[in-house]
């Protein structure tokens, strides 16, 4: 089973040989941790099985939204603690290379994400899954100079919210065009093709909480008696 919560849309899918049996994705910029149980029951039920005959989960473990990437993690864990499953952790950026299923084996692709004041989330692939740069969040033209600077002459396909922003300063690197949003299918093919886990996965925050605790009120500590 692969979910994802981490972007704008809550995404469950199950797989079984390698094929897709179940497939459930609903596009939202709230309300993941309400409809991601439903979501995991009705794929059992398209797939026609019981959580116990799950082999192992994956699960998108960041950069991402800092709640939605909470929601999955935990809903994983969950399901592990009740079943003793496996759950793996996928990066949102190597989940969303996945999304370029045309290329070469061996081709390169740069996930980018947009994550909003005036950063990106990025990392560079081989289409075969190797990681030539992790995920990262620097600022456009930090990113289009480091994935410049490792890509060298070989072209470059990008996919992602962020895509469209490196597109117009590498202007010879292709902009696939492609779904910004994730696909449960491919968080769980890279999970089956991952070494089994040493533990289970942690989130991955490249940066702080957009949300700030409140300032403490200028009547603090004052007593009312």
């Amino acid at each position: 089973m692969g979910l994802d919560t981490s972007l704008q849309c809550c995404s469950v899918a199950i797989l079984r040989d390698g094929a897709v049996v179940a497939d459930q994705s609903l596009a939202m910029e709230r309300g993941h941790a309400e409809h991601l149980a439903p979501m995991a029951a009705r794929a059992l039920a398209e797939a026609g099985i019981a959580v116990r005959d799950l082999d192992r989960i994956g699960v998108v473990v960041g950069p991402g939204g800092f709640t939605g990437v909470r929601v999955g993690l935990s809903f994983a864990r969950g399901l592990a603690i009740g079943t003793g499953l496996d759950v793996v952790g996928i990066t949102s950026l190597a989940a969303l290379a996945e999304n370029i299923e045309s290329a070469e084996p061996d081709a390169l692709v740069a996930p980018v994400i947009d994550a909003r004041r005036g950063q990106l989330y990025a990392g560079l692939y081989r289409r075969g899954g190797a990681v030539l740069i992790a995920p990262f969040v620097a600022t456009p033209e930090h990113v289009s100079e480091r994935l410049q600077k490792a890509a060298g002459a070989q072209p470059v396909s990008l996919v992602g919210s962020g895509a469209a922003q490196i597109a117009r300063k590498r202007r010879q690197w292709i902009d696939s065009g492609l779904p910004e949003q994730i696909s449960a299918k491919y968080v769980a093919r890279r999970a089956a093709a991952t070494p089994p886990p040493e533990g289970p996965p942690g989130p991955l925050y490249l940066r702080a909480p957009d949300a700030k605790p409140p300032k403490p009120s200028r009547f603090q500590g004052i007593s009312t008696k």
